[in-house]
């Protein structure tokens, strides 16, 4: 984890000084040159949903009578925004949990997903709403957890424990976007940023568990779309 985190960080200092230096390339008049050279820091949260390629572990889950896992997640996301003259970047967390059960058996999923994103922007209406291009890095931490309630646990008996399984999935994805900015045409202030990514699995994952060995594991290789929307404050 401590890599992942140095290597977000380290794009981020990376594409902050290559956009500076791009702007300090061009010759611009003054006070254009004033305007590229603020930089200011917002912080917003966001809702949103996911539309997933359906999960490659569903079919071992239907034959345990497990219900399968939905490809509609909602998420609630925090992050911040670094606006320097027409670049911005993200770096937002985003939580999502779902659960389901059919007869005694069910499932419940907690996941979690870092994102480093950069947008530029490519056109600015007359009412100064904004749309942005650009791509992100992100990454997707994932526990699922099925059961059988019908199981009775005995204390005195270890053997007892109860149908449990716990595991873990870990992703990355590359996530090409666009976003929609709506401005106050008084203050210039961003209300509202629709984003829409898509983003593609790099990595292939398979599951494992803290607890115990995963035989004949299944690697996940879904891609998602990602619809957010982004309130600062």
């Amino acid at each position: 984890m401590k890599k992942l985190y140095t290597t977000f960080v380290l794009l981020l200092v990376f594409t902050l000084g290559f956009s500076q230096n791009e702007n300090e390339s061009q010759p611009i008049p003054s006070d254009v040159e004033n305007e590229k050279s603020n930089f200011s820091l917002d912080y917003y949260f966001g809702i949103g949903m996911l539309y997933t390629d359906a999960l490659d572990i569903n079919p071992y889950l239907s034959e345990s009578n497990v219900p399968t896992v939905r490809r509609f997640p909602f998420e609630f996301s925090l992050g911040m925004t670094g606006d320097f003259g027409k670049n911005r970047i993200d770096l937002d967390v985003g939580f999502y949990n779902q659960e389901r059960e059919r007869d005694n058996f069910g499932h419940k999923v907690n996941s979690a997903n870092l994102t480093l994103r950069y947008l530029r922007n490519v056109v600015q209406f007359e009412n100064k709403n904004q749309i942005f291009i650009g791509a992100g890095l992100s990454y997707m931490t994932s526990e699922l957890e099925f059961f059988d309630k019908s199981e009775t646990i005995d204390l005195e008996d270890p053997e007892s424990f109860g149908d449990l399984a716990k595991l873990n999935n870990n992703q990355f994805y590359v996530s090409p976007g666009i976003g929609y900015s709506i401005l106050s045409s008084k203050d210039n202030e961003e209300h509202l940023r629709i984003q829409l990514s898509y983003d593609i699995n790099i990595t292939n994952s398979s599951w494992d568990s803290d607890y115990a060995r995963v035989s004949n594991s299944k690697d996940e290789t879904g891609n998602r779309f990602r619809l957010q929307l982004i309130f600062p404050f």
